[in-house]
């Protein structure tokens, strides 16, 4: 088997399972696309790293392929230079298929270097989005020295009337740390009760 037919990839920039896609993503239907068998070590690296693939380890050069350990399979997107730019999981049944056939996957030794390495966290693909939303939202707004809104937003998380933005904006990244939930819900009323005004 060098080639897989008809499947359907979610390519983004972290590798999500397929259960953690979501409706708004573009995900695209694949008529054929090649697939090749490494080891468990390797796959790893490139599912959880950003990492460049040296292009002359790859049989048939393809800018989308498919590599598999034999227990999982994991679509790769890669530019001219063989850097991994984004990543795809597949639906459980695709997948499942496939790998009945696993035996018959050719087995390559595929040479790549790590660029970055990333710590595993164990966090949710949402998790990570509202964590991302909240520090560059944050971000936002001390850099505009939107003293109103902090002092707003702080206000209704702590109960207390506070005038120092650097005090303001290190609290609530701080508490974004701690309770992701509690400070996105209240950015999110904030806005609500602003945008009402």
């Amino acid at each position: 088997m060098d080639y897989v037919y008809d499947i359907v990839l979610n390519f983004q920039d972290e590798y999500y399972d397929f259960y953690e896609w979501q409706s708004n993503d573009k995900i695209i239907n694949i008529k054929r696309v090649p697939i090749y068998k490494i080891n468990s070590n390797d796959y790893l690296n490139i599912k959880k790293h950003d990492v460049k693939i040296d292009k002359n380890t790859i049989p048939k050069q393809s800018k989308i392929f498919l590599l598999t350990n034999g227990i999982e399979i994991l679509g790769v997107l890669i530019n001219s230079y063989g850097n991994v730019l984004k990543k795809s999981s597949l639906l459980f049944e695709e997948s499942d298929d496939i790998l009945c056939d696993k035996d018959d996957i050719k087995t390559i030794s595929l040479k790549y270097k790590i660029n970055k390495k990333h710590k595993d966290t164990h966090l949710s693909r949402i998790t990570k989005e509202k964590s991302k939303y909240i520090s560059n939202y944050l971000k936002d707004i001390f850099n505009k020295k939107d003293k109103y809104y902090l002092k707003y937003l702080y206000y209704e998380i702590y109960n207390v009337d506070e005038n120092d933005l650097d005090k303001i904006y290190n609290d609530l990244l701080s508490l974004s740390k701690k309770d992701l939930a509690k400070i996105y819900q209240c950015i999110k009323k904030v806005n609500l009760e602003l945008n009402r005004q």
